[in-house]
């Protein structure tokens, strides 16, 4: 009981440590693309804790298996340049020793795993779909960042914004037109007033912006030309036109509706195999991780942690090519088991082989 205490605490430990550290790095990315996309005003600042959350189960499906695995080589590699195994197998305690004492660990990650991969990434994909969704449709006074230049369609504005975030002060636009005469290049549209108000025009619809006391000025880059025109007031659509509404994907379905729908849709049956895949994965790599994790002190216990990471890796590619042919109807659904059994008979294959022989014996 103590020694099974010991290995848990030591595997878990190690597994949890370095799961967190591959989400920080691994996230960090995708924090940077939300923050631009932020900073743009194409999501509120308040919603970016909450997509971060919602999108982190995606990442800690594939993240969790890893952390095991990687947990597993360095745990047990430790333990074989201790020594701490040459005394088990002294005491009697072989693999399958090994094997059983570990299996809670395994089997606790795994279902980890299966509730990522099965309820809550697919969960966390359909409430960040929805707040895309919301983000399209709101207006575009309520995404504009005051004090700077940023994107709004097709033009750059800058303005500053009344606290209650109704009126535009301070407004410049800018905007480039392609002149149908190739000859005559690009014009440059500079539009600047005293403020703007959002209005709903019969025309123009309700993203319209009615902008008082300013100035229209018409120019193209090389000539002196240039038209001027001063305005009282001057009416004009401002559409966030790059924020999209997020289709609805599969990767959002709950997995009691994907497995309904799985027989008569092959992108359907590529995702249920997709997620189930995840889940099986994980006692196979831990079965991979026992043979790996034998070192010798004249080796170290990182010599084949490089392997042994391009194995997982070549073990989630062929997954993830198997779901690529499924939605393609390349492959059938059944190719996954056939991803298992490959890496199933080569870890048992590791595991029964005849150890080698040092030179001095």
């Amino acid at each position: 009981m103590i020694i099974r205490r010991y290995l848990a605490t030591q595997v878990l430990a190690t597994s949890f440590a370095v799961a967190g550290l591959l989400t920080v790095i691994l996230m960090s990315s995708r924090v940077i693309q939300f923050f631009e996309k932020a900073a743009n005003g194409k999501i509120a600042v308040d919603l970016l804790t909450a997509v971060l959350w919602y999108r982190l189960p995606g990442f800690l499906e594939l993240i969790l298996p890893l952390g095991l695995f990687i947990g597993l080589l360095l745990a047990l590699g430790r333990l074989y340049l201790d020594n701490e195994i040459a005394v088990l197998a002294a005491a009697g305690i072989g693999p399958q020793h090994l094997m059983r004492w570990l299996l809670p660990s395994t089997l606790f990650v795994a279902g980890l795993t299966a509730l990522m991969a099965l309820w809550w990434s697919p969960s966390g994909v359909a409430e960040s779909n929805r707040i895309y969704a919301e983000q399209a449709n709101r207006s575009t006074f309520e995404l504009i960042q005051p004090g700077r230049f940023q994107r709004v369609g097709e033009r750059m504005l800058y303005a500053d914004l009344s606290p209650d975030r109704s009126v535009l002060r301070s407004v410049v636009l800018l905007e480039t037109r392609a002149e149908n005469d190739q000859a005559t290049g690009e014009r440059q549209v500079i539009v600047r007033a005293r403020e703007g108000r959002r209005v709903n025009d019969p025309v123009l619809g309700p993203d319209t912006v009615e902008l008082r006391d300013g100035e229209r000025w018409l120019l193209r880059a090389g000539s002196a030309d240039y038209q001027r025109v001063a305005f009282e007031r001057y009416r004009l659509r401002l559409k966030q036109t790059e924020t999209q509404v997020v289709s609805k994907d599969l990767s959002a379905l709950s997995t009691p509706a994907l497995w309904q729908v799985r027989t008569g849709s092959p992108m359907a049956a590529a995702e249920w195999g997709w997620r189930t895949s995840l889940v099986l994965m994980v006692p196979i790599i831990a079965l991979l991780a026992l043979p790996l994790a034998k070192a010798n002190p004249r080796q170290g216990r990182y010599l084949k942690l490089l392997p042994a990471i391009v194995l997982y890796l070549s073990y989630v590619v062929l997954l993830a090519a198997v779901k690529n042919g499924v939605e393609e109807e390349s492959l059938r659904s059944s190719a996954n088991w056939a991803v298992h059994g490959l890496y199933l008979f080569l870890a048992l294959v590791m595991l029964h082989g005849k150890p080698r022989r040092s030179a001095g014996t």
